[in-house]
């Protein structure tokens, strides 16, 4: 018993005396459970699937969905995940990868900053109800780009306020505004002008709170702006040189129609974000009643302005992303690290305000950290017993048999991960109904492959695919050819080539076809079609 206890003392002296032993054990909190699932479909597999096409094809400034151009998203997390697939292959925790080195960014950037104005203990608290808040968990397990963005605005924002307070104690302040500038600059080539507007309109609510024109001259500080546009700005302009309407179509478009128009997919009510934020950060948002309470926000006991920050910070972000209609989980995640200080600050001042109940509260925050980490792990292992829709076990049958040259092909659906799990060096054909008027206004992966394709005309036709065209290439193929077909159960009674023919492996929803073009496939599927040698061709 006695070692047993000298351990635990010796652990608790480390964790609370070395902020290196600290963040290890946040890293290793955030990393232990990533591999344990196969990618969710559609964002993880959509996210996963662009950084392994740019590594496959060396094309590493063009993010590429199905060989064709993706320009729904800046690159930052596609750069960031091929990297971590070149290392490491291709591995879901590698896909991973961007997402967790943010959360752990995030929550070593709040605990630096607390530490600096506040004190360890309080950095500490701060710090573990973050990484134990469920929406942080799962954000920091999950292969898209909202972490990425909640972590470089978080970063960004804490850099600006530093610099800021900095400035008003009399500290040198330039080299923090540097920072600042590039978090910003990269916050945008994550996710877009959102990782400017959103710490830039919580900084300047918080610099007017404070009246505070000088910390405002310092975050526009000419060498800072230089920064930021010199890391921002070039990939947007090279692509912009190399493909026209790039400008229109991601900021015009993709900014500003998409956030006002409300056609998309998502359609929520104005107040979702706000039981979203409670019940997703449970059991911390059980101690959320003393925010309501006027002696916390006290000048007295917030002498720099934190509180305010971190509120100017919460409801910035949950006002932004509440006005447009389409809401999604993970938009709100730029919101918890200002949620989580603040949360940390109520906590801490129960303690502190009631000595005698020190303890007790003590017991509480402790039982709360025990109860969070717990919904954690239990999530996670769900999803791991619930996968949505991957292609990882048909893709492990499949592997072993693909041989140079052989074509896949999907049938009215484009599973994202495919490439991924299967490793292919060439695009895919999609098979569907590629009419412009039937896919042009509508928000799904359709739209997202059409889109694509008009910036590669000719990789678009070469992909997508209507059901005439896809039954015209294979009459025409060589003898010999071999296609792979992933469709779902029903679709040998609706596609020509497939009549007649059994799966070659299947699951409960998706049926995999292997097709040899021979003379019996033409015999089969091909009368009164054009073949090879014949005069139609």
């Amino acid at each position: 018993m006695r070692p047993a206890r000298g351990v635990a003392a010796w652990l608790r002296g480390k964790w609370q005396a070395s902020p290196a032993f600290f963040l290890t054990g946040v890293a290793v909190w955030l990393v232990a459970l990533s591999w344990m699932r196969p990618l969710t479909l559609p964002d993880e597999g959509r996210y996963a699937g662009v950084a392994w096409e740019m590594l496959r094809s060396g094309r590493l400034s063009v993010p590429l969905l199905d060989g064709m151009p993706y320009f729904h998203k800046p690159p930052l997390y596609y750069w960031l995940a091929a990297g971590a697939m070149h290392l490491f292959g291709l591995q879901e925790w590698a896909a991973r990868a961007p997402s967790l080195l943010a959360a752990w960014a995030a929550a070593a950037g709040l605990y630096a900053f607390v530490r600096r104005h506040r004190e360890a203990e309080a950095a500490r608290m701060a710090v573990l109800v973050l990484i134990s808040m469920p929406l942080f968990f799962g954000g920091a397990q999950f292969a898209n780009l909202d972490m990425l963005v909640a972590s470089l605005i978080a970063l960004c924002v804490l850099a600006a306020a530093d610099t800021v307070l900095r400035r008003a104690h009399g500290r040198p302040w330039r080299a923090m505004a540097l920072a600042a500038a590039a978090l910003a600059a990269l916050a945008v080539l994550a996710k877009g002008l959102i990782g400017l507007v959103l710490p830039g309109a919580a900084l300047a609510v918080w610099l007017a709170w404070r009246r505070d024109g000088r910390g405002m001259l310092a975050l526009l500080w000419p060498p800072a702006l230089a920064l930021f546009a010199a890391i921002s700005v070039p990939w947007f302009w090279l692509m912009q040189a190399r493909y026209p309407g790039f400008f229109q179509y991601f900021f015009v478009y993709q900014h500003f129609e998409r956030y006002a128009e409300t056609g998309f997919n998502n359609a929520q009510p104005f107040w979702f974000y706000l039981p979203v934020l409670a019940g997703l950060t449970l059991p911390w948002s059980l101690w959320g009643g003393g925010l309501l309470r006027g002696r916390f926000w006290r000048a007295a006991d917030d002498p720099d302005g934190l509180r305010r920050l971190m509120a100017a910070w919460l409801v910035v972000v949950v006002l932004f992303f509440s006005l447009p209609a389409s809401k999604l989980v993970g938009y709100v995640l730029p919101a918890l690290p200002p949620l989580a200080f603040l949360l940390a600050e109520v906590v801490q001042q129960a303690r502190a305000r009631e000595p005698a109940a020190r303890h007790l509260h003590g017991r509480l925050a402790g039982a709360g950290l025990l109860a969070a980490a717990a919904i954690c792990v239990v999530a996670v292992n769900v999803a791991a017993m619930r996968p949505r829709g991957s292609v990882r076990d048909l893709a492990a049958r499949v592997v072993p048999e693909l041989a140079p040259g052989d074509v896949t092909v999907a049938l009215h659906a484009y599973p994202f991960d495919l490439g991924f799990y299967t490793g292919l060096r060439q695009p895919v054909w999609v098979v569907d109904d590629w009419e412009p008027s039937r896919v042009a206004h509508r928000d799904n992966w359709r739209k997202e492959l059409y889109d694509a394709g008009r910036f590669a005309p000719a990789m678009g036709r070469e992909v997508l695919v209507s059901p005439q065209e896809w039954l015209r290439r294979m009459c025409e193929a060589p003898d010999g050819s071999r296609y792979w077909i992933w469709g779902e159960g029903d679709d040998g009674g609706w596609y020509r080539p497939l009549a007649g023919m059994a799966a070659h492996v299947a699951d409960a929803r998706r049926r995999v076809w292997l097709l040899r073009v021979d003379e019996a496939f033409r015999r089969r599927a091909c009368a009164g079609m054009p073949t090879t040698g014949s005069p139609g061709r």
